[in-house]
């Protein structure tokens, strides 16, 4: 029954998985936490579960922006 359990993820292993820069997803942390995966509670410093991250990521997300040029329609 040893099932392996992902460790939660720091700022610096969320941001890799986004794309992001570390310093974003720090700084949206405080000033725009609703644009980012919901954490983990009960611990110290902002962590979050890969699960939840995954799962989040595979849903489309009004925060988020379009990347490349805008299409002309």
């Amino acid at each position: 029954m040893s099932e392996a359990v992902e460790k939660l993820w720091t700022a610096r292993e969320l941001a890799a998985f986004l794309q992001y820069q570390e310093s974003t997803v720090r700084r949206m942390v405080s000033q725009n936490p609703d644009a980012l995966p919901p954490r983990v509670s009960g611990v110290g410093r902002p962590r979050w579960s890969p699960d939840v991250v995954r799962l989040w990521a595979s849903r489309p997300h009004p925060h988020r922006k379009k990347l490349g040029r805008p299409r002309l329609t």
